[in-house]
């Protein structure tokens, strides 16, 4: 992975210029389009307006990697981004992770919504 694939910028606000920049784990892969998940890998996913979708993958079997993981799960929802666990049929579902979880095959990181009251 080059120094300039290792980050993403994904907005932070839906329908937003504000954004915020996350850093990958050299040690994670970010999937190419059509590129398939490996047997144990697990996968985050984050949804950019310049990139679609852009998946990092880690090995499941790997402490070291489960460990970076926990990490960057817990820097992004520091940076205010809401993690919704993927169900097994590969949709989202409502279910916001307040925790890391190493058993979670896919996890999509959204940007907080804007609320407008009146």
């Amino acid at each position: 992975m080059t120094a300039v694939e290792n980050v993403i910028e994904v907005p932070l606000i839906q329908n937003s210029f504000v954004k915020e920049t996350i850093t990958i784990s050299d040690k994670f892969k970010v999937l190419k389009d059509k590129e398939k998940i490996s047997k144990g890998q697990h996968c985050f996913r984050f949804l950019t307006p310049k990139d679609g979708d852009k998946r990092v993958v880690w090995d499941s079997r790997d402490m070291n990697q489960i460990q970076e993981a926990k990490n960057m799960f817990d820097e992004c929802v520091a940076k205010g981004f809401v993690p919704y666990r993927v169900g097994r049929d590969g949709k989202k579902t409502p279910e916001v992770m307040d925790e890391f979880d190493p058993d979670a095959c896919e996890v999509v990181f959204l940007p907080i919504r804007q609320i407008c009251g009146g």
